[in-house]
C-alpha cells in the first residue's frame, strides 16, 4: 500500500482567508469543468483553470503560489475569463 502524499501548508490561502473576507471556490464554472478561484466578495484575486492531467492537490498548490504573488504585488491573475472567451469565439 502506498503512503499518502504529505499535505502542503497552503500558507498564502490561510493568510488570505484569515486577513479578510476571502473565499476559495473549487469546481465547475461553465463551460470550464474544473477551476479554482480566490475572491474577496465578488472581486476575484486569482482565477485558475485546471490544466490537463492536473490533480486537485496540484491545482491548490498552484492557487496558493499565485495567490501569494497576487497579494504581494496587489495584482489579479485571471485564466478563467480568457478561457471562457476563447471557447465562445467561433
Amino acid at each position: 500500500m502506498s503512503k499518502p502524499e504529505p499535505m502542503t501548508a497552503f500558507k498564502n490561502i490561510q493568510r488570505f482567508l484569515d486577513d479578510g473576507r476571502g473565499q476559495i471556490t473549487i469546481g465547475e464554472i461553465p463551460p470550464i469543468q474544473r477551476a479554482a478561484i480566490a475572491a474577496e466578495g465578488k472581486k476575484p484575486r486569482v482565477a485558475l483553470v485546471c490544466r490537463e492531467g492536473e490533480t486537485a492537490a496540484a491545482l491548490l498548490e498552484r492557487l496558493d503560489a499565485e495567490l501569494g504573488k497576487a497579494m504581494a504585488t496587489n495584482t489579479v491573475v485571471d485564466e478563467v475569463l480568457p478561457e471562457i472567451k476563447r471557447r465562445r469565439t467561433p
